[in-house]
């Protein structure tokens, strides 16, 4: 049993908006919204790159996705091919990047790091002050993007 009694640990973490290091985006990523015709192939994506990952892991299903805001969805498209997603909300002045997710053969392209850049920077020219959002403290790659990107910790939280 460990120390924390089962529990999964998050990491809260957030960034200013400030020194946003867009250099870091790769150029042979497009990245546009979801569109309504592409739900069934966004939610094989949305499946395929989360089982492959850390996190513990809840099915999307198709209901799901025609719920969620198509405008509140970013698709990395690289090779003409669909290779990542992320889904985000914002609540006043605070941008939430909600889910984000590359398929397993397009890793280490730079992709995840372009969706949420790109993303930044919509927060950053809309208004938004601050980007907050949490991590599941063993997805290593994540949390290793996020320090990359600025963020910074600011809370742990226990799910049971």
């Amino acid at each position: 049993m460990s120390y924390y009694g089962g529990g999964e640990i998050y990491y809260y973490m957030s960034h200013d908006l400030k020194n946003l290091p867009l250099e870091y985006i790769n150029k042979n990523v497009k990245v546009r919204y979801l569109k309504k015709n592409e739900l069934p192939e966004y939610v094989n994506l949305v499946n395929e790159s989360l089982s492959h990952g850390p996190d513990p892991f809840v099915e999307m299903t198709m209901d799901f996705a025609e719920r969620w805001p198509l405008e509140q969805t970013l698709i990395a498209e690289y090779n003409g091919e669909m290779a990542g997603f992320l889904m985000f909300e914002t609540r006043g002045k605070t941008g939430i990047p909600v889910q984000l997710g590359v398929s397993p053969k397009y890793r280490r392209l730079g992709i995840g790091t372009t969706l949420l850049l790109t993303l930044l920077d919509k927060f950053k020219k809309d208004g938004i002050q601050e980007v907050q959002m949490k991590v599941y403290e063993n997805n290593i790659p994540a949390r290793n993007l996020y320090k990359k990107l600025n963020f910074k910790i600011y809370g742990i939280v226990i799910e049971h």
